[in-house]
């Protein structure tokens, strides 16, 4: 049996389907609802005490197995803030935070998100325009953006600023980063500050003079 889930007067309602299909926790026609300040719809509290191995709050496993001839798509995760009131100071489809406290130590990578394109070992061309991240924006016709504005923001609230915007592997001939001499500017790559000055990425076309 699947799981129907419903919140009713502030309490989640759990009952059994005849159908399979998980667990259903509101709809897009019938919404979990509160008018309650500060209220978390679901909220997990958990703590792993392991000195070896990995912990995971959260695991989740999407197999898309089917055969699709193209048409198929899927998310393991898929989140969507969305935005139907007015006057919200934010408003985040996904907030993902990696906190070190006092007296903590993490001596291998630490980092707020961390996404990874994987493909096995194959004597093969991939196939599709692949990226360990991809940034989309979908805004409608009639919008106007406002001064501040792009595909990424960075952000330093920290006491403690940042003083590197990217870290990007070494550089290496015919990597990602590799040295390129005696050639001009062709092309730019315009960016804005918080306070709303553009400045530009140098670029050119051409890399007859790339290592």
């Amino acid at each position: 049996m699947g799981l129907r889930t419903r919140f009713d007067n502030g309490r989640l309602k759990v009952r059994h389907s005849g159908e399979y299909g998980g667990v259903d926790y509101g709809s897009s026609s019938s919404e979990a609802s509160t008018s309650l300040a500060d209220r978390k719809f679901i909220a997990m509290y958990m703590k792993s005490s392991a000195t070896t191995g990995d912990a995971r709050a959260a695991y989740i496993r999407l197999n898309l197995n089917g055969v699709t001839a193209g048409a198929g798509s899927g998310d393991a995760v898929r989140t969507l803030a969305y935005v139907t009131g007015t006057g919200y100071a934010n408003a985040v489809g996904l907030h993902s935070t990696v906190a070190i406290v006092a007296g903590a130590t993490a001596t291998g990578q630490s980092a707020g998100a961390r996404v990874t394109f994987e493909a096995a070992a194959a004597t093969r061309t991939l196939s599709g325009k692949v990226a360990s991240l991809i940034c989309d924006s979908y805004v409608a016709t009639g919008n106007t953006m406002p001064t501040v504005h792009g595909f990424i923001r960075f952000v330093d609230v920290g006491a403690v600023r940042m003083s590197n915007l990217a870290v990007i592997p070494a550089a290496s001939n015919g990597t990602v980063f590799a040295a390129h001499t005696t050639q001009g500017l062709t092309h730019s790559i315009r960016i804005v500050d918080e306070a709303g000055t553009p400045y530009y990425i140098m670029c050119t076309n051409a890399a007859t003079q790339r290592s």
